[in-house]
């Protein structure tokens, strides 16, 4: 029923005793101790009520609470076969048509051993798929054609909820612009992995502004280094093997624009690397800053891109990484933590509503205790009030940021990842609409895969879009099926 929905144990999952689920909604501490071990059994709202006729709202408020099994009329299979009886099934509705109201009421009143599970009922007997745990001695007590119709429709509906209509991701576009400059494709992603380093370490390494954007130029471009005085491309890579030669303890080296000795020192850097370039062999370095010269754009961006890397492992950077305060994440976090002091204290209010309730109503009656339906009736009425306190206390847990989050603020993610070797991206240095592109590794089978890069026209939008959506959907249902499998074996 609605006025048992409220989760008094804020979303913790326990295993309930009584149904054998894992729930979210357990509620009750049983005070008994058997030595110096207090009793740990958890029951749900719902098994309570149904079961033993306790409300989960008074239980919850409940100190001295003794738990079904430890005041011995607990009636699951467990309890029923220790004591030497039959596990009784599914007996609530049974119950009820019985003029009784939980099914402990109901075997004190009729016993026993006149009702118990016998097994699972055969197949033509029953309508639809599953098998029901209520015994089948007579028809009140069997397998109703009601309960069997409705578990069909409940398979018919996880089977529906398990089926999604495919969607295909439109052929991107092979031209991307960044800076109003057309990438080439083979350029693509190492131009966006340097712009992407700069933007996010700018702070740390004292990027000027347009620093990394005329870096592109420059070396798209293919500008003669003969002025190495004035290239920026330069003055980036002389800044970044400053900063790993002053991290390594080496501040006796200077290296100025004009002074050659950096593709050397460049070199040296590469050699004692674990990263290995095949593409560099150490020889290079030795010619001299001609055989740089003779690079291309490809080239350049690698070794450029490998100095970045480098640059990451020094002090300066991992401080920055450590010491960086996401601000979107300390705003998240004190968001979180002020809807969850106001959904605590709108639970304390609700929980004192119900006591004081309770309390007034056994005063109007002289005194004399409330019956099991008349205490459902007064939280009956607070219905929308538990309902509107159970949606702001899930809402509150939900917006608790997870520690990875603070961890990660740094690192650009992908939107999407695909089983194919695609990979959708949301890059801080692409600014054109819409802003995801595609990168395509190709697949596992290809011997020697090279990545492309692709964009999507403002008309593929709407279907890039959805294809998010199911791929995150689909990624949701797959899950919620291995939770079933692993269920099932467990």
């Amino acid at each position: 029923s609605c006025h048992l929905k409220f989760y008094f144990d804020k979303g913790e999952v326990v295993f309930i005793l009584q149904c054998r689920q894992k729930r979210s909604d357990a509620v009750g501490t049983c005070v008994t101790k058997v030595g110096t071990k207090t009793c740990v059994l958890k029951f749900c709202p719902t098994c309570l009520l149904s079961r033993y006729g306790e409300i989960g709202e008074e239980v919850a408020l409940n100190d001295n609470w003794v738990c079904p099994r430890c005041r011995k009329i607990c009636n699951c299979s467990s309890c029923m076969i220790n004591k030497g009886e039959k596990p009784t099934g599914m007996l609530t509705a049974t119950a009820k048509k019985n003029g009784c109201s939980n099914v402990y009421e109901f075997l004190k009143k009729e016993g026993s051993d006149k009702y118990f599970y016998r097994g699972k009922m055969k197949p033509e007997n029953v309508i639809g798929q599953g098998n029901c745990a209520e015994e089948t001695n007579d028809s009140s007590a069997g397998c109703s054609e009601e309960n069997a119709a409705a578990r069909a429709k409940r398979v018919l509906k996880e089977k529906e909820e398990f089926q999604l209509e495919e969607v295909k991701l439109p052929q991107g576009i092979q031209s991307i612009t960044v800076s109003n400059v057309d990438l080439d494709p083979d350029n693509a992603g190492s131009v966006l992995q340097f712009l992407e380093f700069c933007l996010t370490f700018r702070e740390a390494l004292g990027l000027r502004d347009g620093q990394a954007q005329l870096v592109v130029h420059e070396v798209l471009s293919g500008r003669s280094t003969g002025s190495q005085e004035y290239s920026t491309l330069t003055q980036t890579i002389i800044q970044l093997l400053t900063l790993i030669l002053v991290d390594r303890g080496d501040i006796s080296v200077g290296i100025g624009a004009t002074d050659d000795r950096w593709f050397t020192i460049l070199g040296e850097c590469l050699a004692e690397s674990e990263v290995k370039l095949d593409d560099f062999p150490p020889q290079m370095f030795q010619k001299g800053i001609s055989e740089y010269a003779e690079m291309d754009s490809f080239q350049k961006l690698k070794l450029l891109n490998f100095v970045c890397d480098e640059a990451l492992g020094t002090s300066v950077m991992r401080n920055f990484i450590e010491n960086y305060e996401n601000p979107k994440y300390v705003e998240k976090k004190k968001k979180a933590e002020e809807t969850l002091n106001a959904a605590e204290a709108k639970e304390k209010q609700l929980y004192q509503k119900i006591k004081d309730d309770f309390a007034k109503t056994e005063a109007d009656n002289n005194g004399v205790a409330l019956t099991i339906e008349q205490r459902v009736a007064i939280i009956s009425q607070m219905s929308d009030e538990t309902e509107e306190v159970h949606f702001e206390m899930k809402k509150a847990l939900e917006m608790q940021p997870k520690g990875q989050e603070y961890n990660d603020a740094l690192r650009t993610n992908p939107v999407e990842l695909d089983d194919n070797g695609l990979i959708l991206w949301n890059l801080k240095s692409y600014n054109e609409e819409p802003t995801i592109l595609l990168q395509d590794l190709g697949s596992c089978s290809n011997i020697c895969p090279h990545e492309k890069w692709y964009s999507f026209s403002s008309q593929q939008k709407p279907q890039v879009e959805k294809y998010i959506t199911f791929k995150r959907k689909k990624s949701l249902i797959e899950k919620k099926m291995e939770k079933k499998r692993k269920a099932v074996t467990e």
